[in-house]
Order: C-alpha cells, then sequence, then structure tokens
C-alpha cells in the first residue's frame, strides 16, 4: 500500500497539526531525525498477514496490509498543572478517524479500517501514541508471475486425443484405438 495519500489525507483533514505530517521508515527514526514542531504525525507502514491461498488453478489470497499513525504531542502541564495530552488523544483519534475510517485510497483494495491503539512513550515533554489500520486486498493471478508465464505462452492452436479403450476386467492395453485432432482457426 502506499503511504503518500494517507499523508496526503492527513494533511487535508487533520488541522490540528498544521501540515506537521511525514513518513517514517519505522517508529525508531523518528526520535533521532529531525524533529517537528509538536502536535505532529508520522504515518508508518506496520504487518501484512495473509491467508491461505485458497485456488487450485490459478492464484487467489486474502492480504491485510498494515500501517499506523503515530502521533507526537506536547505533554506539558497546562495552566492547571495538568497534563493534558491524555485528552488530546482523544481529540486527534477523532480528527485521524475522520480523514482515514472507511476511505478506499486504492480501487483495488476495501476501506480503511481501525485496529486500535496504544500509548509507546510518555515523558515529561512528549507522548507518542500509535493508532493502527487495516486494509484489505485480495492478492489474483494478475498480482503474480504465474500469469506472466500464461501470457507468454503460445496461442493455443490444436488439441491432439488419444483413446485407448479399456477391456473389462483389464484396463488399458495401449493399443490407441482412437485419435482426433481439434484445430482452432483464428
Amino acid at each position: 500500500m502506499k503511504l503518500i495519500p494517507i499523508v496526503a489525507a492527513l494533511r487535508a483533514r487533520c488541522p490540528r497539526f498544521e501540515n506537521r505530517i511525514g513518513g517514517a521508515a519505522q517508529f525508531k527514526a523518528i526520535p533521532e531525525s529531525g524533529k517537528m514542531k509538536l502536535p505532529a504525525a508520522y504515518v508508518v507502514p506496520a504487518e501484512d498477514v495473509v491467508g491461505e491461498q485458497r485456488s487450485q488453478t490459478d492464484y487467489w489470497q486474502d492480504l491485510t496490509e498494515g500501517f499506523s499513525v503515530i502521533v507526537v504531542l506536547s505533554n506539558e502541564r497546562d495552566e492547571k498543572g495538568q497534563w493534558a495530552s491524555y485528552d488530546a488523544v482523544h481529540d486527534v483519534r477523532a480528527e485521524v478517524w475522520k480523514a482515514l475510517l472507511g476511505w478506499e485510497p486504492d480501487s483495488q483494495a476495501h476501506e480503511i479500517n481501525y485496529a486500535g491503539g496504544m500509548l509507546l512513550d510518555l515523558n515529561r515533554y512528549e507522548l507518542y501514541y500509535q493508532f493502527d489500520f487495516t486494509v484489505k486486498y485480495e492478492i489474483t493471478e494478475e498480482d503474480t508471475r504465474q500469469q506472466d508465464d500464461l501470457d507468454a505462452l503460445d496461442e493455443l492452436k490444436t488439441i491432439s486425443i488419444d483413446v485407448d479403450f479399456i477391456e473389462p476386467g483389464n484396463g488399458p492395453d495401449g493399443i490407441i484405438e482412437h485419435h482426433t485432432e481439434i484445430n482452432f482457426s483464428e
């Protein structure tokens, strides 16, 4: 799944971040990279989960791709001396949901679904919270090498059929009693 459309949707629909939404190859890289002014969000790839290959003649398999939106909020005390970031997580989640849930960013995929969230880190300055999402796809023969190999085959022009009649109780005797060919014309 391409994550650039996800970043664009969040930038367009989550005004609290003031376009401070980027991608990151992995969460670990965020603290070491140049931090954006808070609040900020990062879209990162997550786990892919696949089902069994369900076809005996071609290819058909379910794929659930995951991605996460990691938000970084200020955890400094407000004027009452309280940690305001806990309540802000609830408000941020509502914005992120409005931007993503039910949207189909790829014509080959189903809609985006929420898969949960969790606190990643908390210190006196910042709160890191991760919102997880999934998108379901179907992998078909069009996505595989198998289809490319089939497309590379020559056009079927002739089918040859040899028939060896079965003798009752003895099975086939190895002598071809009938032969036919079917030719396909273009």
